[in-house]
């Protein structure tokens, strides 16, 4: 099963619901408000424990993430647009995943889910 190979971690502006729906599909995922302190600093507290665990970050602060260098993150995953449903964002995770052999060839990228968004 290809999700067992590859982690999240949800950004506190990201639903409880993607998670359940990801995890249920067999992915590894965490939620920042279960694992870290709620407000803690995207660059300091949040990156380096997506690193340490090798979780991809999701999250809808675009202007806080999109321009790191990939040495900072083990991948990206944007959300630009805050309309979308809770399970078209878990969706469109699961196509983005099946677009890449590994999480190791997703390293270092960022991708607006946006993108993969059907509607």
């Amino acid at each position: 099963m290809a999700g067992a190979d590859w982690g999240f971690l949800l950004d506190e502006n990201i639903g409880r619901e993607v998670a359940h729906h990801l995890s249920r599909c067999g992915y590894h995922v965490e939620l920042v408000i279960d694992v870290l302190e709620p407000g803690v600093s995207d660059h300091s507290e949040i990156l380096p424990y997506a690193r340490e665990h090798d979780l991809v970050v999701v999250t809808k602060d675009c202007s806080d993430f999109s321009a790191l260098p990939p040495s900072e993150h083990e991948g990206l995953i944007l959300v630009a647009n805050h309309a979308h449903a809770p399970v078209d964002l878990a969706v469109a995770i699961e196509t983005l995943v099946d677009a890449y052999p590994s999480q190791g060839a997703f390293r270092d990228r960022v991708e607006f889910i946006d993108d993969w968004v059907v509607n």
